[in-house]
């Protein structure tokens, strides 16, 4: 009766090192995972060029002409060009990394 207590004793404390080992397994699966994560909200905070055409249109509307890569002011930029319903000539820039404003010009 003695080995057999002692027997589900020693089952029952391996069960509970394997789960224990589980979980810290999987808690360092976790904390790894927030490292990642800083970098996919970068990205994903990222303007796409279709986003800064949709921005560039609300602000100005008409035809959009030209949309594209640039660099305005130092900064990785959309360009997009516009024949707008007033009658000008737009030219917008939005900063790639974060959708803000750059620079409009209207000619």
């Amino acid at each position: 009766m003695m080995n057999i207590r002692i027997l589900l004793a020693a089952s029952a404390l391996l069960a509970l090192v394997t789960s224990a080992g589980t979980l810290v397994s999987a808690a360092e699966t976790n904390s790894a995972a927030p490292a990642v994560a800083p970098a996919a909200a970068t990205t994903a905070s990222a303007v796409t060029k279709e986003q800064a055409v949709e921005m560039a249109l609300k602000a100005h509307p008409g035809k959009v002409t030209k949309a594209y890569e640039d660099t305005k002011k130092g900064k990785k930029t959309w360009e997009v060009k516009i024949d707008g319903d007033d009658g000008k000539k737009w030219e917008v820039y939005y900063e790639i990394k974060t959708g803000q404003l750059v620079a409009e010009e209207g000619k």
